[in-house]
């Protein structure tokens, strides 16, 4: 028995979305499926001739003690080859699938994506950490509610310099960037307490660090701004309680964000959302949109709860909570 796709929630976006996978997406992913296989099957037949070709090197290399040598690399680079053979598949997929969401959405959608020109505010304001390695993709376009937004993919890395040279990734998640209809007579920076290390964070010489009147906001968060009345006004006691309960749902993500040029910039630190899922389940099924979709609620909630005015306390009433459950 076929499984009918369910919406993450009702919102309008996703009205019509179960009849829209039936005709656009599910055959899209029966004529993929085919690729998937072929993928796998080719990259088996490279695994298992690589893993034969390195066992030979190591029992009849003309290079004695070095043998040993030459069978690991040959298993790393046949590994290597498997691995690309697979992610090329994958993200061919990927891209096809994110295309047909966000065309229902009414959204631009672009994978391959160069160094985004919003970055500049989120280096320039010291949201984002050093590096000297980067990769950016799945970059989403659109509007809601007459709020224009972005957000794409970052994961950058740093790599050291020396004999023992290693790389670590220093930031891998979203930027998300949404006009806030608003203009900002100055600029005020939010992020993640980090204690005595915080008069080293200073986003820039005109800022000084923001008082505000929550002792748990302070315990979580620190404040910097150019304006300090502005700060105070943009920091509102409903706009602290939208950062407490948004470090609560994304435990973990580092969130971090800035009120500048009209504009609210975040940054979460939380991995790789958009994707297809694992090569190693056939396609067929809506599990795989209903994830995406998912992902596409909580930027929903994000925009919902930082842009929306509301009355009251929240206590905890984000939909998104409920997709972190799941």
């Amino acid at each position: 028995m076929t499984k009918t796709m369910t919406p993450p929630s009702d919102r309008q976006e996703f009205e019509g979305f179960p009849a829209f996978y039936e005709t656009e997406i599910a055959p899209y992913l029966r004529r993929e499926e085919e690729a998937r296989q072929t993928a796998l099957m080719q990259a088996g037949l490279v695994g298992v001739a690589g893993a034969v070709a390195a066992a030979a090197a190591v029992r009849f290399g003309p290079f004695g003690d070095g043998n040993v040598q030459l069978g690991f690399f040959m298993g790393f680079f046949t590994l290597a080859a498997v691995m690309w053979r697979v992610n090329r598949t994958r993200a061919a997929i990927t891209h096809g699938l994110l295309e047909r969401v966000c065309r229902k959405l009414d959204f631009a959608y672009r994978r391959d994506i160069g160094r985004p020109d919003y970055f500049a505010a989120f280096d320039r304001l010291k949201l984002m950490p050093g590096f000297n390695r980067e990769s950016w993709e799945d970059e989403v376009r659109g509007a809601r509610d007459g709020a224009d937004f972005v957000f794409c993919e970052a994961h950058l890395k740093y790599k050291s310099s020396g004999k023992n040279s290693s790389t670590r990734t220093v930031f891998h998640g979203q930027l998300l960037v949404i006009d806030y209809h608003k203009e900002f007579l100055g600029e005020t920076v939010v992020r993640r307490d980090a204690g005595l290390f915080n008069r080293f964070g200073k986003p820039g010489s005109n800022f000084s660090q923001v008082g505000i009147a929550s002792p748990k906001f302070e315990k979580i968060f620190e404040a910097w701004s150019t304006d300090q009345v502005e700060a105070r006004d943009l920091l509102d006691p409903i706009v602290l309680e939208r950062f407490e309960e948004l470090d609560r749902l994304f435990d973990g993500a580092k969130l971090r964000a800035a009120f500048s040029g009209g504009r609210l910039y975040m940054a979460l630190e939380s991995g790789d959302k958009l994707n297809m899922g694992s090569m190693f389940k056939p396609l067929e099924g809506p599990e795989r949109v209903e994830t995406i979709l998912h992902e596409f609620d909580l930027i929903f909630d994000l925009m919902d709860v930082l842009i929306k005015r509301v009355s009251g306390r929240m206590d905890g009433a984000f939909s998104v909570a409920a997709v972190r459950g799941q």
